[in-house]
């Protein structure tokens, strides 16, 4: 079953990386329309100072987000909340000091010559960052907020003749927002929909490496772990161990005691196994039938020896009563190691494994018998 908690949080952090990648472009977006209003202009010879003071906010405003972008999983996944708070101050801060810009420019004369240049930049600016940063209302109230109140309120100050403008800013505001809203459930479902979809399949995917009966992994996982773990040993050239476990005299219990005892049989060494195999990097299967099979990577043969002893010895233990049936078991154990080499493929260490594992059943079962790979190579 999908856990909600867990959709919720993988839907916050998606959403989250992609507000942060969305605002790659509003990082720099500020200081280059800047750059060129104030270059085509003049505005740096008629208010050189003023000048300065908009130019180092945006770089600096620049600097932090974009840290903040290229730090987002390692200051998001250590604390949201703060991750949150430094980015949307920045956002805000960045969108505030653009509508202080345009408020200036519609009321300062020094300012005048800008206003209409910065005045169809801020429009652009508001559609496009009300529409990057969508999956968030908060946000994006608070940048449509920073771009046109600041402009909003002088031109309520200014007089009448800016009454148009004005209103016009207001309708616009609104509009946007009622847009915004559309878009934001839209991207909200969808993106539950679309991890829904992916655990869903993660699952389905998980389900098929599973042994029904025992709830170990199945042969073709074995297989294709099998491959990876000889990739990965040749690479680091380490070591790589396998066990084969088998149940002595197997058949004769199921012809004895049923199926429904054989069966209860092989789930209970499946359990012991996984208590005796603790290692994540260690892989448990059902190999085939009254087969298990252990891949032990970074093992060498004489602790796949200990590991197959134990495990052999807590076998002993396993509780003998099904029902009104006492029926207790042992295992026969085939162990065998390798440190791979180019051309490997894994062949070799399933032979020899195999190769121990009929040695200890020809030699009275109950036992563990061993075999290095290595030792028999020419």
């Amino acid at each position: 079953m999908i856990n909600d908690t867990e959709i919720n949080n993988e839907m916050l952090l998606r959403a989250n990386r992609d507000i942060a990648k969305r605002s790659s472009t509003g990082s720099y977006i500020y200081l280059l329309l800047w750059l060129v209003i104030m270059l085509l202009h003049g505005f740096y010879t008629a208010a050189p100072k003023s000048c300065l003071v908009f130019t180092l906010i945006f770089i600096l405003l620049a600097v932090v987000r974009v840290g903040l972008v290229l730090n987002f999983n390692r200051i998001y996944r250590k604390n949201p909340l703060l991750w949150k708070i430094l980015f949307y101050s920045a956002v805000w801060s960045a969108a505030l000091t653009w509508g202080i810009l345009c408020a200036v420019s519609t009321a300062v004369d020094i300012f005048k010559p800008l206003s209409l240049p910065v005045l169809i930049s801020t429009a652009g600016l508001v559609g496009g960052g009300a529409t990057s940063f969508s999956p968030s209302r908060i946000l994006t109230a608070g940048i449509i907020s920073a771009y046109l109140f600041p402009t909003e309120l002088v031109l309520l100050i200014t007089g009448a003749q800016h009454a148009s403008v004005s209103i016009i800013f207001i309708i616009y505001a609104i509009a946007m927002y009622l847009i915004i809203l559309t878009h934001h459930k839209q991207y909200w479902l969808g993106l539950k929909y679309s991890i829904l979809i992916e655990k869903q399949a993660a699952k389905l995917k998980e389900q098929n490496t599973l042994d029904g009966l025992t709830g170990l992994k199945n042969r073709t996982y074995f297989d294709q772990t099998l491959k990876k773990e000889i990739k990965s040993a040749l690479r680091l050239e380490t070591d790589l161990s396998l066990l084969f476990i088998d149940i002595d005299h197997f058949k004769k219990i199921n012809d004895q005691y049923g199926h429904l005892v054989g069966d209860e049989c092989l789930r209970r060494l499946s359990a012991g196994l996984k208590e005796n195999i603790k290692r994540e990097t260690d892989t448990v299967a059902r190999y085939g039938g009254e087969e298990f099979a252990v891949i032990l990577p970074h093992t060498g043969i004489e602790e796949a020896v200990n590991m197959a002893e134990t495990i052999r010895q807590n076998v002993m233990k396993i509780d003998p009563v099904y029902g009104d049936d006492k029926v207790s078991f042992t295992v026969s154990i085939g162990v065998s190691s390798n440190r791979p080499q180019p051309g490997d493929t894994g062949d070799m260490l399933v032979d020899s494994a195999d190769n121990a594992l009929y040695e200890a059943k020809n030699s009275g079962r109950n036992q563990v018998k061993s075999l290095s790979v290595n030792s028999s190579r020419p």
